[in-house]
């Protein structure tokens, strides 16, 4: 299969109703971590941007002293990923010639990778002893960049294949909680009448107001700071693997 061109951030910002939960809870997990367990040791540090898009993070991991280097599975419309190439593929000499990595960012990719074992083979191959790996992907979000989108995996999944292939977790987050995941559903859906009845309309327009105004309250926040809704209902997976 070809690869479409699909939108890619400049910026780690939502560009629509579907992604306001998301990737605002994204950027903020990713942002603390960054500033946590990113942070060089070595003397000349390289990271590895793993399905980089047009690289929203590139200039926080140079702030931080890294060498960038970066791969996608396609070019950007900048033309500055370095080697387009599939992270679950047998890597290019152009990758290896690199060396290894004191850290390897992976955020919203995984979930577009069809084969793990050989994904997280080429990530424990080129971490550095000690090194560090950023994954998210989402566990509740709708069916996107299509027919590229396999896995919806939970905190075990990712766990297992750490394990698996000789990386530990130092940090696991599942991001989001039920009050979340019901903004993203509503942000990502519309209704539409059964049939062309006055009732069945009328019901329409109330349900789309009553989601319109829910969607807009949960954008505030208020809900959430009076009622906790509890569930094991969350968004996505956030994993710090160290080699």
């Amino acid at each position: 299969m070809t690869r479409a061109n699909f939108v890619q951030k400049g910026s780690y910002e939502p560009a629509g109703l579907s992604e306001e939960f998301i990737v605002r809870l994204l950027r903020r997990h990713i942002e603390e971590i960054l500033s946590t367990y990113a942070k060089p040791t070595s003397l000349n540090p390289q990271v590895l941007d793993v399905g980089c898009g047009l690289q929203p993070f590139r200039k926080d991991l140079e702030a931080l002293g890294y060498t960038y280097r970066s791969i996608d599975a396609e070019q950007n419309l900048e033309g500055t990923v370095d080697v387009v190439c599939e992270i679950d593929r047998l890597l290019p000499p152009d990758v290896t010639s690199y060396g290894t990595f004191e850290f390897i960012l992976c955020t919203e990719v995984m979930e577009h990778v069809a084969d793990w074992n050989m994904a997280f083979s080429n990530f424990a191959k080129f971490l550095a002893p000690g090194g560090r790996l950023l994954i998210t992907c989402p566990h509740f979000y709708q069916l996107h960049e299509e027919p590229y989108d396999f896995w919806r995996p939970t905190p075990y999944a990712l766990s297992y294949f750490g394990d698996r292939f000789g990386l530990k977790i130092l940090h696991q987050v599942n991001a989001g909680d039920a009050w979340d995941v019901l903004g993203t559903l509503l942000g990502s859906v519309y209704s539409l009448p059964a049939s062309h009845s006055l009732g069945d309309r009328i019901l329409n327009k109330v349900v789309s107001l009553c989601s319109q105004f829910l969607f807009q309250v949960l954008m505030k926040r208020r809900l959430q700071s009076s009622v906790h809704l509890h569930g094991k209902f969350y968004l996505s997976n956030i994993v710090i693997f160290e080699k």
